[in-house]
C-alpha cells in the first residue's frame, strides 16, 4: 500500500474542508456519511489514504466542529451507526507529514479561497513536485475532477473525487502529467483500466517506434476498448461494421481479422495468447497506421469475469 511505510508519498487524502453539513436533514446527512464511508473504505483497501491530524476540528456547521457531530451527536444530527462508522474509519487513517517545508496555510480552489484546507495544501505541495494526489471530498460538495489550486506563490491542478468510479480518470491522466516511464506502465494501466487484463508477455518493444512516441496512443486505445467495446458488442450483436463505426467515433480504428485471414489456421494461431495457463484468442485489434502497430485484444471473457484480455502489442502479425 503506498504511503509512508513504502517510502512513496500518499496518493489520496481526505479533503476535510469539504465537510459542510449546513442545511442537511438528518436522513440526508446519514446517507451522505454512508456514501463517504463507502468511498473511504475502498480507497483505504486499494490504494491507501491519509488525513490531516486536525481533521476532527473542521467546522462543518456554524460554530460546530466535526468531532461534536460524529462523536457527540450535535446538530445537524445524523444516524448513530453512520456517524460512528465514519469516525472509526477516519481514526484508522494515517496522517500525512505536517513537517514538509513550505506547506501552504491557505489555498484557493479554482480561484475561491478555501479556509483550513490542510489536506488540499498537502496535495498541492506534492503536485508541484510531480506527485499528483487525489482529494476525497464529502459528496454534498460539488467539486469533482481536476481544479487549479494555488497556495502562496505556487499552483498546480488537483484531482477531487467523491465516488471511486472516478478513480480511473485520475490514473489515466497521470500517464501524461507524470510522464509515466515504460517500466511503470502496466502497473498504472491496471488501476486506470480495471476492466482489462494485461498479458504477461506484453511489451512496447514489439511496436515499430519508441515507447514515448506510442504511449499516448496506446492509452487512448485502452480507454476506448475499456469504456465502449463491451457495450458496442451488446448493442450490435453480430454486426462487426456497426461495432467498428461506434468505436471509430471515439477516435480509434479497429477491426477483427478478415474472413481470408481467419481461414488460415496457422496464421490465426499468432493471435492466441496464453494467460495464467489458459489460451485466449485476441483477434480484434486497434491500428495506429494501416501498415504498422497493432493492439490485439480478446472478446469479454467469462473466465476473466467478463473482462477483456489485452494480449499483443506488435508491429504487424501475418495475414497471408
Amino acid at each position: 500500500m503506498p504511503g509512508a511505510e513504502s517510502g512513496e508519498p500518499y496518493r489520496f487524502v481526505v479533503d476535510e474542508s469539504s465537510f459542510d453539513f449546513r442545511g442537511l436533514t438528518e436522513d440526508r446527512l446519514t446517507d451522505l456519511l454512508n456514501d463517504f464511508s463507502d468511498a473511504l473504505t475502498e480507497l483505504r483497501e486499494q490504494h491507501g489514504i491519509a488525513v490531516s491530524p486536525w481533521w476532527s476540528e473542521t467546522e462543518c456547521a456554524d460554530g460546530v466542529e466535526l468531532y461534536e457531530i460524529l462523536y457527540g451527536g450535535a446538530e445537524p444530527r445524523a444516524g448513530r451507526d453512520a456517524r460512528l462508522r465514519m469516525a472509526g474509519l477516519m481514526d484508522r487513517c494515517p496522517s500525512w507529514d505536517t513537517e514538509l517545508p513550505g506547506l501552504p496555510d491557505q489555498v484557493e480552489i479554482a480561484g475561491v479561497v478555501q479556509e483550513l484546507a490542510w489536506s488540499v495544501g498537502y496535495a498541492l505541495w506534492q503536485g508541484v513536485r510531480g506527485h499528483n494526489v487525489g482529494c476525497l471530498v464529502f459528496p454534498a460538495v460539488g467539486r469533482r475532477g481536476w481544479h487549479p489550486v494555488t497556495g502562496g506563490e505556487t499552483g498546480a491542478d488537483v484531482y477531487f473525487i467523491a465516488e471511486t468510479s472516478a478513480l480511473a480518470g485520475f490514473w489515466r491522466e497521470l500517464f501524461v502529467r507524470e510522464n509515466v516511464p515504460e517500466g511503470d506502465f502496466f502497473a498504472r494501466a491496471a488501476a486506470a483500466f480495471p476492466g482489462l487484463v494485461f498479458a504477461e508477455s506484453l511489451t512496447f518493444r514489439k511496436f515499430d517506434g519508441s515507447y514515448q512516441d506510442l504511449r499516448d496512443w496506446v492509452v487512448n486505445v485502452l480507454a476506448v476498448v475499456h469504456d465502449h467495446f463491451t457495450d458496442a458488442l451488446a448493442a450490435h450483436p453480430g454486426n462487426t461494421r456497426a461495432v467498428q463505426q461506434l468505436l471509430g467515433s471515439h477516435g480509434i480504428t479497429l477491426s477483427p481479422e478478415s474472413v481470408k485471414t481467419r481461414s488460415k489456421t496457422k496464421i490465426m494461431k499468432q493471435r492466441d495468447v496464453k494467460h495464467e495457463g489458459e489460451i485466449y484468442r485476441c483477434e480484434w485489434h486497434a491500428k495506429q497506421h494501416p501498415a504498422r502497430n497493432r493492439v490485439h485484444f480478446s472478446l469479454p471473457a467469462p473466465r476473466l469475469g467478463q473482462r477483456i484480455l489485452v494480449g499483443i502489442f506488435v508491429d504487424h502479425l501475418d495475414t497471408e
